[in-house]
């Protein structure tokens, strides 16, 4: 378990706090003040479809004329058209005639019966959430530039595009917005320093978040693209008005300072979502200030006819307001930052997909191409022909004693040091070691580092073995987790280093705290030379890259924008000081400076309104960087977890200890099913030897196509012709000469006619 999910279950004095729905009910129904009572998470009151009067759904509104467009913009690929009357905008491909609007296609509008509300909503180019805080009750209302009388004023060409102002007199809202197209991508832009309020305060706002909606058709084969894990899919369907939920998750994950409803899907860690409709596609990358935005996904059936799918960019977040210090369960009310509007210009880029790759496969190769010329990430190097086997040895844990902490020994240097003799001895000759809970009092001591603790052999025993990791052509990272601290190392006070919210509460719980980002950097600064010492290849970090939080220390804070900052410069250090970085967890802010993910989630979330799972995050960055799923040996299904290994191009990652796995039963950290390395001496390397022969040769290509040949049965197509066939199924797949066992896979490889 990672220490961000404990985090969401206990009692901390500040962040998070479960409000029961039912007393929710009540707080938006009845003009009194209710307190909050604190516990683990906080709960809202999802967004809900208006009820359609049959008086409201009589009433007239219309979608843009398109007559009143002209043309403002023109690259080799796009044609920009906008409307000064209303704000929207149309873009034409060139390549093959199709066409994209800000609104939904109105070739449907006349069939859509919902209320007047609704239709307002859905034919504005911008949608709003605010709070007044007159009043002694803050309660989020919803509205729309159309709902709100609001108008467009001062619209003007500027190169590439247009910029305009969204005006609502009557809320004293204003909101600048830019509109540029370039090579084959149109920009959104909300310009922060231009926003204005009065009266009220503006939660979020989402800019054009109908943009290419469409209706569900019989022929249409459409589909949602969403970041939930790899990638999932949302397909146009009819008859959706039995679900009532809509996608809605924070990009980069839950801003703990700012809790909100726990749920169990997968964090967002890539900035995308995308939507294919016939013939046309698009690619969605929130672009800038994506750490304060949600992805947005409504399939048809639940606010209109309408598939979307849209970037909501949040400006305020609720918090609690605790009103009794003193009781031992504390007290509070649900509050916003009123004097603060988070971070800065919102860009989301929707990039136009030719024909023939609209479909996820096309989504990703553009992600690809994306990451390369604005992230600057690089294709791998040809280098090693063997996969890298990545093995985590645990040195050592605590679990709780009569009087004290016990300590628990998984794995001395010495004995880490015949393991991986072992493996290199059963021919495996590409591995990347990582060493867990090698710290004084082993892995759950959150925050310290140095000293090596002595009864796994000290600093002279991790040298040697680093040293004897080199002789074998093997490297070694250091697992390091400097964003909690329940130690005091490295100087480590609460009061002083912690993570505060806008209550004045640090983050944390059960003995331990989230540290600030910026005091993170300074623990890694003063070790930096301990870790050069021994010459290690580099480190592995969780929270750094994957958890960002907004923290209002006086000291040390940062906005989650700044946080994101730090993190990158602290990856930053850590590779070119010490060689390279293992992420684990990681949001996709992190590839500039990480070679690895570990533990890349391979699944989706299995909500009700998604259909599949897609290797998108695996087709965008294969070939860039390496990634592994699950430890193979703590697999929760041995068989169909492997293939999807295999599928999805992921090196093999394994944790061992030379202890029984039965020591650590009542570890603090350690909660494998099976890690004793004897247990799995052989399995390891006939498994290694599967996957070198299907992603050996592999490792730097890029992943060209991907797609279900039948029921059960995966194709993945690499850039040098490899193929490799999957069949989950408990019966053999046959077509034609190709010929796939049970559970198993094949290689065919490139330019084979097989």
């Amino acid at each position: 378990m990672t220490w961000i999910k404990q985090l969401h279950r206990i009692n901390i004095r500040a962040a998070t706090v479960t409000v029961i729905i039912v007393a929710a009910v009540v707080y938006m129904a009845a003009n009194v003040k209710i307190e909050w009572r604190a516990s683990e998470a906080t709960a809202t009151i999802p967004e809900q479809p208006s009820e359609p009067s049959a008086a409201s759904r009589a009433e007239t509104v219309d979608l843009p004329g398109e007559s009143k467009f002209q043309l403002v913009a023109e690259t080799d690929v796009l044609r920009l058209k906008a409307d000064s009357s209303t704000g929207h905008f149309i873009v034409e491909d060139k390549r093959n005639g199709n066409v994209y609007r800000s609104y939904p296609d109105p070739k449907y509008w006349d069939k859509e019966q919902v209320s007047k509300v609704w239709k307002q909503h859905l034919s504005s180019p911008l949608m709003l959430q605010y709070v007044d805080f007159s009043k002694p009750i803050l309660q989020p209302k919803e509205t729309s530039l159309s709902a709100a009388g609001g108008a467009v004023n001062g619209m003007r060409t500027i190169p590439g595009g247009f910029e305009l102002t969204f005006e609502m007199p009557e809320l004293g809202f204003t909101v600048p917005v830019r509109v540029k197209i370039d090579s084959d991508f149109v920009e959104t832009t909300i310009v922060r320093e231009g926003i204005k309020e009065k009266d009220l305060g503006l939660i979020w706002a989402r800019l054009y978040p109908f943009f290419g909606a469409e209706y569900t058709e019989e022929d249409a084969n459409g589909y949602l693209f969403i970041p939930d894990g790899p990638g999932a899919l949302i397909r146009f369907k009819d008859n959706r008005l039995n679900v009532n939920k809509i996608y809605d998750e924070r990009v980069y994950g839950r801003d703990m300072t700012f809790p909100g409803l726990i749920n169990n899907r997968n964090p967002v860690s890539m900035p995308v979502f995308g939507m294919k409709s016939g013939s046309k596609g698009f690619l969605a990358v929130l672009h800038d200030g994506e750490e304060y935005a949600n992805v947005i996904a409504s399939p048809a059936g639940v606010f209109s006819n309408y598939n979307w799918i849209a970037s909501q960019t949040n400006f305020r977040a609720s918090f609690i307001q605790f009103a009794r210090r003193n009781d031992p369960v504390e007290w509070g009310f649900i509050s916003y930052n009123e004097d603060e509007l988070f971070g800065s210009d919102r860009i989301t880029r929707y990039y136009i997909l030719d024909r023939g790759k609209t479909d996820y496969v096309g989504m990703a190769s553009r992600y690809r191409q994306y990451l390369m010329e604005e992230k600057g990430l690089n294709r791998l190097e040809p280098g090693n022909e063997d996969i890298p086997l990545y093995v985590s040895v645990i040195g050592g844990d605590r679990e709780r004693g009569t009087l004290s902490d016990l300590y628990i020994k998984g794995t001395s240097t010495s004995e880490a040091e015949k393991m991986i003799g072992s493996m290199h001895a059963g021919g495996i000759r590409n591995m990347a070691v990582t060493y867990i809970g090698w710290q004084q009092g082993g892995a759950s001591s959150y925050g310290a580092t140095f000293p090596v603790d002595s009864r796994i052999g000290g600093y002279d025993g991790m040298k040697r073995f680093v040293d004897y990791a080199h002789s074998l052509g093997y490297k070694v990272y250091l697992d390091t987790e400097y964003g909690i601290n329940n130690t005091g190392a490295n100087g480590f006070r609460e009061e002083f280093h912690a993570v505060v919210n806008l209550a004045g509460h640090t983050l944390g719980g059960n003995g331990f705290s989230v540290v600030s980002d910026k005091y993170v950097e300074q623990m890694l600064n003063a070790d930096l030379q301990e870790f050069k010492g021994l010459r290690v290849d580099g480190l592995s970090v969780t929270g750094i890259g994957g958890n960002l939080f907004s923290d209002y220390n006086t000291k040390y804070g940062s906005s989650r924008h700044e946080g994101r900052d730090v993190q990158e410069r602290i990856l930053q250090t850590i590779k070119e000081e010490l060689g390279g970085v293992i992420g684990r967890n990681s949001n996709f802010y992190a590839l500039p400076y990480i070679g690895t993910i570990q533990n890349m989630a391979p699944d989706y979330s299995y909500d009700l309104f998604s259909d599949e799972a897609v290797p998108f995050a695996q087709i965008a960055t294969h070939g860039l960087i390496t990634y592994t799923f699950h430890y193979a040996n703590n697999r929760d299904e041995n068989v169909n977890d492997f293939l999807r290994e295999i599928e999805y191009g992921a090196a093999p990652a394994y944790v061992f200890t030379a202890a029984e796995t039965k020591e650590f039963i009542n570890s603090y950290s350690i909660g494998f099913y099976s890690t004793n390395y004897d247990d799995w001496a052989s399995y390891v390397t006939k498994e290694y030897e599967r996957f070198n022969e299907a992603l050996g040769d592999v490792q730097n290509q890029f992943i060209v196509n991907h797609r279900t040949l039948a029921d059960k049965v995966k194709e993945t197509v690499y850039a040098n012709g490899k193929r490799i066939i999957v069949n989950y199924n408990t019966r053999p797949y046959s077509n034609g000469d190709i010929q796939v066992p049970a559970q198993n896979f094949i290689v065919i490889p490139g330019g084979s006619s097989r």
